[in-house]
């Protein structure tokens, strides 16, 4: 298959589906431009390239004129501002955003999704802002719902083939752990087809027809990780979303609330943290009363992480103080099948991580410490294990350790040659520019050569 382009900038990738070189866009543009009476515009070759490298940004008139030219409606030009407002402005993107939350709905965007074919984005996402906040909002509202019985003209699904394919989506949760994403991810993908076609075709009563749902949620929440591992954003939300829309339509909050988390990871790391506290606050308000300490033991770690990267310190050591306090209470009888990756090291990995970004090395360290002692395996959570060990190195060089850190760091360097994942490169890739100044010393030469 074709490598798709993985486009930096919303109207890049807007030009590129539309099949229109910067000229004949603006050729459109100053029409759109003229009958919305702001007259012709100065159609100078260099303006498309400096509104998508950001060194200049369209004036007002300009993009009411691109609303008007791709159907957008003008409130979200001021309301999403440049250049979230093009978002809406993706026909592939429609289904997922844009289905009713229901159902049929659900179906609707989960066929979507399983038919391919969009582009990648790699620079941005399909929703931000008041956007995204509005469909974390939708989802909790319609998560209220009672699952509905399903009639398609498909065979019957019973509740034995349906605990069969719980199993196999708790193995998929679980290889998760220990594969590489790219070993992962057709699987993943075909498990995620499998239940569109079941859930497109199936009938059965509303009981079954929950859990196919609530496993279809977590299908598109495992391809949505997977992607986002492997820096394909844009195609990673869409999994989400499509996985809260499932949830909902499930009856299913405590599986939503799962997602929830996972695009508060992306959206602290490839959007704006706030969006991320606020997704991570809306699944917290839909479950906090109703679901296990080991959940909200997770929202709670989730919430502090996205603070830190806010920058609210107080805010912060509260989530975390409350994270460890719910995980003490242990587990139990109700905690969902995917809530066993919760672990006292897992808590104290994100919080050391937290407190590496508030600059506090110190006590990033000694969190990260508190982890390995809680028998924190690397071994059983490959990628997350990788990261952590370049974040164990940037803490001890910014202690001023800078044995320790090459040490550390060459570590993770020879256990990522065994794992093709994008995070734990980027991070050793970062880490190998913060240890190149210290060149002058010998265990540094070392590293920069074993990197090279």
């Amino acid at each position: 298959m074709p490598v798709q382009p993985l486009l930096q900038h919303p109207l890049a990738a807007l030009r590129s589906q539309l099949g229109l070189t910067a000229a004949k866009y603006l050729d459109r543009l100053d029409d759109s431009h003229h009958a919305l009476g702001y007259g012709r515009m100065a159609k100078r070759r260099e303006k498309v390239s400096r509104w998508e490298s950001g060194i200049n940004a369209p004036d007002e008139p300009a993009r009411y004129a691109m609303a008007h030219l791709h159907g957008i409606p003008p409130a979200a030009v001021t309301e999403l501002g440049w250049p979230n407002f093009l978002l809406l402005a993706f026909p592939g993107d429609r289904p997922v955003l844009d289905s009713p939350w229901s159902p049929a709905g659900t179906v609707e965007a989960v066929a979507a999704i399983a038919r391919g074919g969009s582009m990648d984005r790699r620079g941005f996402l399909i929703s931000s802002g008041a956007a995204l906040s509005g469909i974390a909002a939708n989802w909790s509202n319609a998560v209220t719902a009672l699952p509905l019985p399903l009639d398609a003209p498909g065979r019957r699904l019973d509740p034995d083939v349906m605990t069969r394919l719980e199993q196999r989506m708790d193995d998929l949760r679980h290889l998760d752990d220990v594969l590489s994403g790219s070993e992962l991810l057709p699987a993943a993908t075909e498990e995620y087809r499998l239940l569109n076609r079941l859930a497109s075709r199936a009938t059965c009563d509303s009981r079954v027809s929950r859990r196919l749902f609530s496993n279809l949620a977590e299908a598109a929440r495992v391809c949505g990780f997977l992607h986002f591992d492997a820096g394909q954003h844009a195609q990673a939300q869409r999994f989400y979303i499509t996985s809260l829309r499932a949830s909902a339509s499930a009856g299913d909050p405590e599986v939503g609330a799962n997602t929830l988390n996972f695009m508060a990871i992306q959206t602290y790391t490839k959007g704006n943290p706030q969006d991320a506290v606020n997704l991570v606050r809306t699944a917290q308000d839909r479950v906090t009363g109703s679901t296990t300490p080991r959940v909200r033991a997770l929202l709670h770690a989730r919430a502090g992480r996205a603070l830190s990267k806010t920058g609210d310190r107080k805010g912060c050591a509260r989530e975390f103080d409350a994270a460890r306090d719910a995980f003490a209470k242990g587990t139990h009888d109700d905690d969902p099948p995917w809530a066993y990756s919760v672990t006292e090291g897992e808590i104290e990995m994100l919080a050391g991580s937290s407190a590496l970004d508030l600059g506090d090395p110190r006590r990033a360290l000694h969190s990260f410490t508190t982890a390995q002692q809680a028998e924190y395996s690397a071994a059983g959570h490959v990628r997350d294990g990788l990261l952590y060990l370049t974040r164990t190195a940037r803490a001890h060089l910014e202690l001023g350790d800078i044995d320790a850190a090459c040490a550390t760091a060459a570590e993770a360097l020879q256990q990522n040659s065994s794992v093709n994942s994008a995070r734990p490169s980027d991070a050793l890739s970062d880490l190998r520019d913060q240890l190149a100044p210290h060149r002058d010393v010998r265990a540094v030469r070392e590293f920069l050569k074993m990197s090279a």
